[in-house]
């Protein structure tokens, strides 16, 4: 069951209960109004919802329904009158048309495109070249306290050596986004940090703190290394959305080359362009 039809259950949901079971089916086949022959269905309406601005489209279904369908029985009748006064016919209007249609086939051919780039063999193929050319490399987890004055990362420090617990004091007198989960910055690999936090952590062995503040641009940090290990490939699930878009990007950026090769192409500076709108 498509995710439209979920919505549309959902929302009237309630009078569901109260009717006879029938089969379901698609909202492109339901239809919700009829002007003599033609036919607007529940598909129409949420195609309809989808283009309406946020803070209305997340209002109920049901209570913007009938504005919905008033509107786009007003809009058929609108294009009705609008064919009846030749306005196809018009040369600014033929224009607009074949360039939207260009564009709607373009976008079509593009989302196609990818999705074919994008099959699970080829998601598949792609991880299995990452395993291949993965490099184990060292990985650190460490926690730290920052504090914007020196005097006051000494007396942290002092705290510590007199065994009170470096998480308990992170949440009390960190200014770090860490501090909600004690300190604790979760792994990462050299290069990641700045200069001065990580030649810091470097001297430091599992288990142990800092004895000194390590002052950054950010402040003053007092580090106790946590643990370290050698890297390991991220399972597929984990990175899936990643390659995804790594193949996208490459796939895009080939594309891009290839249907421009041997094409005779300008672009005309934008000043010139100014000036020849505005003379």
């Amino acid at each position: 069951m498509s995710c439209y039809k979920i919505i549309f259950i959902l929302t009237n949901f309630l009078l569901i209960l109260t009717l006879p079971i029938a089969e379901a089916k698609e909202p492109k086949q339901v239809t919700v109004a009829t002007v003599d022959n033609h036919v607007i269905t529940a598909q129409d309406v949420l195609n309809a919802t989808n283009r309406l601005p946020k803070k209305i489209k997340d209002k109920p279904l049901s209570e913007i329904y009938p504005k919905i369908v008033n509107e786009l029985i007003n809009q058929h009748l609108i294009t009705k009158q609008a064919y009846k006064d030749k306005f196809d016919k018009q040369e600014e209007v033929i224009d607009i048309l074949k360039k939207n249609k260009d564009q709607i086939i373009a976008q079509y051919w593009l989302n196609n495109f990818l999705l074919n780039k994008t099959s699970e063999e080829k998601i598949k193929n792609f991880y299995t070249k990452y395993l291949e050319n993965f490099k184990t490399f060292k990985e650190f987890n460490a926690s730290h306290i920052l504090v914007n004055e020196e005097d006051e990362a000494f007396q942290i420090i002092k705290k510590l050596e007199n065994k009170s617990k470096f998480s308990e004091l992170a949440k009390s007198y960190s200014v770090g986004p860490s501090k909600e989960k004690g300190g604790n910055l979760g792994w990462f690999r050299s290069g990641q940090m700045v200069k001065e936090f990580e030649e810091a952590i470097l001297k430091l062995k599992k288990g142990t703190i800092t004895k000194k503040p390590v002052k950054t641009r950010f402040g003053y940090h007092i580090i106790m290394l946590n643990d370290i290990r050698n890297s390991r490939p991220k399972k597929i699930n984990d990175i899936k959305q990643n390659i995804v878009e790594r193949i996208k990007q490459n796939s895009l950026s080939n594309l891009e080359k290839q249907l421009r090769k041997n094409k005779s192409i300008k672009i005309f500076d934008f000043r010139k362009v100014v000036q020849e709108i505005n003379s």
